[in-house]
């Protein structure tokens, strides 16, 4: 059996984390710290469609179609949503770098924050847009009052890029610049006219997303199981493969391959998999992290069990090591 995880990160938490990330889970697993740390150029998102043989337009199409297939996964477990047409809308936090912004990532907000500003944003834009908060409180949905023409892609494909690289496009594309120019001036007022101490300070822009049509999935050659939101999406759009399973379950199939879907680290049963790899229940292991801008596939195999002499990295060498691979050289620190 090779089991593969897919950590999607799909919000880019742990991205703009990753030092902290690699400390976690290497201090769980130290077996990882024997693997082979390959960095890939791809996102984790973009990884795991590739590994469903999914063709994201993102990818073959970038100057025609910049969107990302995830917002349209997480539309399908919507049921308001599922065949409305919307748009994404997110928290995030621009960076001015070289006389241009730059996305840092996307922000969690306090719940009296987030019910706050979606209140604001439904009187700001009642003639625009409907603004559909959602129970997770990470973002909200859109629901334009005329058909827009436009495309924008999902912030996990524009971290850490200039401004110019991501900038909507199509018909209306001017007309979303102007909503985004108007929510940023709105935060800037509200910032220091709300009484919210839980204000966060990083908040400076939303971040609208296009949620185009859901491609024809192919079917995988493994078993797919996994939780979370994009997990509940691949379900709700009847991947086929997809199946309901726990992580002991999976290792107890010895006869199929397995493919997990995180949305977290939190959310992968760490000690279960290490006691299933030292018993030898596995014969290869991969897991693919966010990494920054891009995605790491950590790859473990049966022989590294008795090739006593490859040199086990440190901390310190891991980090470096990822480091070398990353255009700006350096692990991302927590906005």
């Amino acid at each position: 059996m090779i089991q593969q995880i897919y950590i999607t990160d799909y919000l880019s938490d742990a991205a703009t984390e990753t030092a902290g990330l690699v400390q976690s889970l290497t201090g769980q697993c130290s077996m990882l710290l024997k693997a082979d740390w390959q960095v890939s150029s791809a996102t984790p998102l973009a990884a795991l469609f590739s590994a469903l043989h999914v063709t994201d337009k993102l990818l073959t199409d970038k100057a025609s179609a910049p969107t990302s297939i995830v917002s349209a996964v997480l539309r399908a477990s919507n049921d308001a949503m599922k065949d409305t047409p919307v748009m994404c809308l997110l928290p995030v936090h621009l960076g001015l770098q070289r006389d241009t912004f730059s996305l840092q990532g996307t922000i969690q907000l306090p719940a009296e924050v987030y019910v706050y500003l979606t209140q604001r944003l439904q009187q700001h834009f009642q003639e625009d847009f409907i603004v559909c908060p959602t129970p997770g409180q990470r973002f909200w949905w859109i629901q334009p009052l005329s058909k827009l023409d436009v495309q924008s892609p999902w912030p996990q494909d524009c971290l850490y890029q200039q401004a110019f690289q991501w900038q909507p496009q199509g018909k209306h594309a001017s007309l979303v610049r102007q909503w985004t120019n108007e929510i940023q001036m709105l935060l800037h007022q509200l910032s220091s006219e709300t009484g919210l101490t839980a204000w966060p300070a990083q908040l400076n822009s939303l971040w609208f997303a296009s949620v185009p049509a859901l491609p024809e999935w192919q079917h995988p050659s493994q078993v797919v199981y996994g939780s979370g939101d994009v997990f509940d999406g691949l379900s709700a759009c009847q991947l086929p493969g997809v199946k309901q399973l726990s992580m002991a379950e999976v290792l107890g199939q010895s006869n199929q391959d397995a493919l997990m879907v995180v949305d977290r680290a939190d959310q992968v049963d760490w000690n279960a998999l290490s006691n299933a790899w030292q018993k030898g229940q596995l014969s290869q292991l991969e897991i693919v992290l966010p990494v920054a801008e891009r995605s790491v596939r950590i790859s473990c195999k049966k022989s590294h069990r008795w090739h006593f002499w490859r040199k086990a990295y440190t901390l310190e060498s891991l980090y470096a090591h990822l480091e070398a691979s990353l255009p700006t050289s350096k692990l991302p620190e927590a906005i």
